[in-house]
C-alpha cells in the first residue's frame, strides 16, 4: 500500500519517462565509479528531484555491486514499491533475507506487499515479526495500517498508541487512528482526535482530507463542512463525504475497511 489511500501515509512515487540529460550522466558516471552506500545517496537525491526513473536505476546498480548489503536490497524493494512494482519489490526483500535471516527491514517491506497483494493472513504474520524487530514509529503505523484494512481495529488501536508512545506528535498516526476509530463507529473518541489533527498548524491536505472521512464515515457530514478546513474546495470537500457515506452503508467493519482501502488502489 505505497499507494496513498485511506489511511495510507507512504505515497506512490510514479516512474518517470525519461530521465533529465543531467542526471543520466550522473548515472552513467555512478555505474562506473560508486559504492552501494555512494548510489544509494545519489538514488535518494535524484528521487528527491522527482526523476523517479534515474533514482530506481541507481538502486538497481547498488544492488548488483558484488558484496551489496541486506540493507540496500531493502533500498531497492522499497524503490520498487514506491514505483508501483511489487512482484520487483518482492524479490528484492527475499534477497536481503537471503543475506540477513529474520532481518527486520526486510520483513516489514515483505509483509507490506504480501498485505497488499491479498494475502492478508500471512503478511500481518511477517510485518508484525519485522516491526517488532526494527521498533520504529513507521513500522508501527504501516502495521497499524495493515490492521485497519484488515478489520481488525482492536490491534490497530493498540499498534497505533504503541507507535504514538514513540511518536506523540506524529499526525500521520493520529489521523490514522481517528479513521480507525471512525470505521468502528466510534465517534465519541474519533471526531475529536481528528478534529485536533485537522486544525493543527502543520498538518497536510492529506491530514484534512482523511479528517473529512473520519467526519463522513461516522455520519457528520454537516460538521465536517463546518470545518471550513483551508485548502480543501467545496467539491472536494462533497466528494470524500459521499465516498465516506458508501463506506458507512457497509454492513461491516470489515467491509467499511476494504472499500476504504479501494480507494486509489
Amino acid at each position: 500500500m505505497q499507494r496513498k489511500i485511506g489511511l495510507a501515509v507512504l505515497a506512490i512515487v510514479v516512474l518517470s519517462g525519461c530521465a533529465t540529460t543531467q542526471n543520466q550522466d550522473k548515472l552513467e558516471t555512478a555505474k562506473q565509479t560508486g559504492t552501494s552506500s555512494r548510489l544509494l545517496q545519489l538514488a535518494a537525491d535524484i528521487e528527491k528531484q522527482g526523476d523517479s526513473g534515474t533514482a530506481l536505476a541507481l538502486y538497481e546498480q547498488a544492488a548488483s555491486n558484488p558484496g551489496a548489503s541486506a540493507g540496500t536490497f531493502v533500498e531497492l524493494g522499497d524503490a520498487y514499491m514506491r514505483a508501483g512494482y511489487p512482484d520487483q519489490a518482492v524479490k528484492s526483500y527475499n534477497a536481503a533475507l537471503t543475506r540477513s535471516p529474520n532481518y527486520g527491514p526486510a520483513l516489514v517491506g515483505l509483509g507490506w506487499v504480501m498485505v497488499n497483494q491479498g494475502d492478508t493472513e500471512a503478511g500481518l504474520r511477517t510485518l508484525a515479526e519485522g516491526t517488532r524487530s526494527v521498533n520504529t514509529t513507521e513500522a508501527y503505523n504501516r502495521l497499524g495500517v495493515a490492521q485497519t484494512f484488515a478489520g481488525q481495529i482492536g490491534p490497530a488501536l493498540a499498534t497505533f498508541q504503541h507507535a504514538l508512545s514513540l511518536a506523540p506528535d506524529d499526525l500521520d498516526i493520529q489521523i490514522n487512528m481517528a479513521i480507525a476509530l471512525a470505521l468502528a463507529n466510534d465517534a465519541g473518541k474519533a471526531l475529536p482526535l481528528a478534529r485536533k489533527v485537522a486544525t493543527a498548524p502543520n498538518a497536510s491536505l492529506h491530514h484534512k482530507r482523511n479528517a473529512i472521512l473520519v467526519y463522513g464515515l461516522v455520519g457528520q457530514a454537516g460538521e465536517a463542512r463546518a470545518l471550513a478546513l483551508a485548502g480543501l474546495s467545496t467539491q472536494e470537500v462533497n466528494k470524500l463525504l459521499a465516498q465516506a457515506q458508501s463506506f458507512r452503508a457497509k454492513p461491516t467493519v470489515l467491509a467499511r475497511a476494504q472499500a476504504l482501502g479501494s480507494i486509489g488502489g
